[in-house]
């Protein structure tokens, strides 16, 4: 199991503890590749089979590479550190996995029940669960090439890192993550490509839950940074060749997007004095709406 992880202490614990519980009994070994340059990575105690490693380098990319070369299993576990599993995640993971060099698959993911309870109580956490970004059955329906099953194994064209089993051969055979992107996003979109066209197939297993613990993402205004990094590294992806990605707008709206970058903190301003009432929300979903696309175009217009 491969965790790269940055500055998310509280969170990763959760993530950490959850996998070290979920593989009792198991030959499993933790590879944690730390990529802050600032903080160390600290664990209660000493753990049997878990490694922790500082990267070199810079980005999630590099340090899920990291984490390949040191293994010393063939059968891989790329987990993101916001995501909670299982022993019963483990158990059909080496299922389905058994002797299967040619299928990668995504496991489905929600929020915790008891985070979206509190997340409703909020304005930017009623924005979240209205526009479906609670689920990965959420975040595909902007696909609509991916016809949801809710009980068998179906074909997606993209895959995900946050819980991502592959075989070390295959992983290196594909070539691994590609370390130009400088943040997590679009290096997903260029590993998928290479999977499909070295002919690995990519499925979503529905009946195999992990929980999305991004309790620290809920705020607006990490929300936003993160979509413009989300733009930097979707630029990335352009100059690599995968004009299929390119942001174009035309003159007025530019100009809209500009004039919101020139004053973000104005909108944020609007935003956070808006009463936190329902009658509240179409205007309020309206203005992130309007920041995000302000904030893609940031990041995507950083490198011109």
């Amino acid at each position: 199991i491969i965790i790269p992880t940055k500055d998310r202490e509280p969170i990763f614990e959760k993530t950490f503890e959850s996998a070290f519980k979920a593989i009792e009994g198991f030959d499993i070994e933790i590879i944690i590749v730390n990529d802050s340059k600032e903080k160390k990575v600290k664990l209660k105690e000493n753990y049997p089979n878990v490694t922790v490693v500082d990267n070199p380098k810079n980005g999630v990319a590099s340090a899920r590479n990291l984490g390949a070369h040191l293994a010393k299993s063939d059968l891989l576990l790329f987990l993101d550190n916001d995501i909670l599993i299982s022993r019963n995640n483990i158990i059909t993971t080496l299922e389905l996995y058994k002797d299967n060099y040619e299928i990668c698959y995504n496991f489905n993911w929600v929020y915790p029940v008891q985070f979206v309870g509190k997340m409703k109580r909020l304005q930017f956490g009623r924005y979240l669960d209205a526009n479906n970004f609670t689920s990965l059955r959420g975040w595909n329906k902007a696909d609509r090439t991916v016809k949801w099953n809710f009980k068998l194994p179906f074909e997606v064209e993209m895959v995900a890192s946050y819980y991502l089993p592959i075989y070390k051969s295959t992983f290196e055979r594909i070539g691994g993550y590609n370390e130009n992107f400088p943040h997590s996003g679009a290096e997903d979109y260029d590993f998928s490509k290479r999977f499909r066209a070295a002919g690995v197939r990519i499925f979503i297993q529905p009946s195999s839950m992990v929980y999305h613990y991004e309790v620290d993402r809920i705020e607006i205004d990490e929300w936003l940074n993160r979509k413009v990094r989300a733009g930097e590294t979707r630029k990335v992806a352009v100059n690599l060749g995968y004009e299929e990605l390119t942001i174009k707008h035309g003159a007025f709206k530019t100009m809209l997007i500009k004039f919101g970058i020139k004053r973000r903190k104005f909108f944020k301003w609007i935003l956070t004095n808006i009463p936190n009432n329902p009658i509240y929300d179409k205007l309020y979903f309206k203005i992130v709406n309007y920041l995000l696309m302000v904030s893609l175009y940031e990041g995507y217009s950083k490198n011109k």
